[in-house]
């Protein structure tokens, strides 16, 4: 066979097609037996071995009988690295493949809020802000420090010039005028 395989490759690389064709068909084992060992994708058998044989007919071309090494050996070495570099390629899905009952593209979430919860949290702000109005200038003051500008009551005792405990009691009379007049 390795004598057969030889003088086909000569008559090859002399450009005869024929013996191409018949090359190439006495190394299609080679080539399945590679795809199955190195990158067994049945769905891509098809490409998989088209690109087998175009490896082959560059295997012929570049051939070098003289560097000690048999063309069936620098042959299978040829197929082996083919098949080894699929698994670097990169595969790209498109957001319109077609996934369980749906598209890929259903599958994903937005990082925007909800337009709904936009709403709601905008509705919240305003009644809290018309609410913040019920409130003593001191009242206001404290609370705000306190939950938005995030000042601890050391700070804000220090800030106005009242005692810690003054800021306490503050601080909770407003905010329980603040439950009573949201929630009603």
């Amino acid at each position: 066979m390795y004598k057969e395989i030889e003088e086909l490759l000569l008559l090859s690389k002399k450009g005869d097609v024929e013996a191409k064709e018949t090359l190439l068909l006495k190394l299609n084992p080679l080539i399945i037996s590679s795809i199955r060992r190195y990158y067994n994708r049945i769905d891509q058998y098809d490409d998989l071995i088209q690109e087998g044989y175009e490896t082959i007919l560059l295997a012929i071309e570049n051939y070098n009988p003289t560097r000690g090494v048999r063309f069936l050996g620098y042959t299978k070495a040829m197929l082996k690295y083919l098949y080894l570099e699929k698994h670097r390629e990169k595969e790209f899905l498109s957001l319109n493949n077609t996934v369980d009952n749906g598209e890929f593209i259903d599958l994903l979430e937005g990082n925007e809020e909800n337009p709904i919860d936009i709403i709601i949290k905008n509705e919240e702000t305003e009644i809290l802000f018309e609410s913040l109005n019920c409130l003593t200038e001191r009242q206001k003051q404290v609370v705000v420090d306190y939950y938005i500008n995030r000042l601890s009551i050391d700070e804000i005792a220090d800030r106005l010039g009242i005692s810690y405990r003054t800021v306490v009691n503050t601080k909770t009379q407003g905010i329980k005028k603040l439950k009573n007049r949201i929630v009603k």
